[in-house]
Formats: C-alpha cells, structure tokens, sequence
C-alpha cells in the first residue's frame, strides 16, 4: 500500500473502479478516486517528513559548530 501511496495516478485508477459500481457514475467515480488518492499521498509525505525532521533534530546538536 505505500507503494501506491507514492503513486497517486495510479492509486486513482485503482479506486475508480469500485468506487464506479458504488457510485454508477464513471466521471464522479474518478474524481473522487483522485481527491482521495492525492490527499492519501500528501499524508504520507507529510508523515515522512515529519519523522525525517524528528530524526534530524535527535542526532544532531543544536550548536552551529564551524
């Protein structure tokens, strides 16, 4: 799954044809399938950027040492 995550188009597609039988509508389906999947894969990048900068922060000192 976060490997799809990664790749919002294709997360899109992905979701657009369940979400086509549950809506009975092609067009909505994908719009809704792209909504969802970019706010999907925003979460994830912020996610790993926050734990990116949180591990940055621990090991390294606060002091500018030059």
């Amino acid at each position: 799954m976060k490997q799809l995550v990664n790749h919002p188009v294709l997360l899109a597609l992905i979701l657009s044809l369940p979400l086509w039988i549950v809506l009975g509508n092609y067009l909505v389906a994908i719009i809704v399938a792209l909504l969802v999947s970019f706010l999907l894969s925003m979460y994830n990048a912020l996610r790993v950027l926050k734990r990116k900068k949180r591990g940055e922060q621990a090991g390294q000192p606060t002091e500018d040492t030059e």
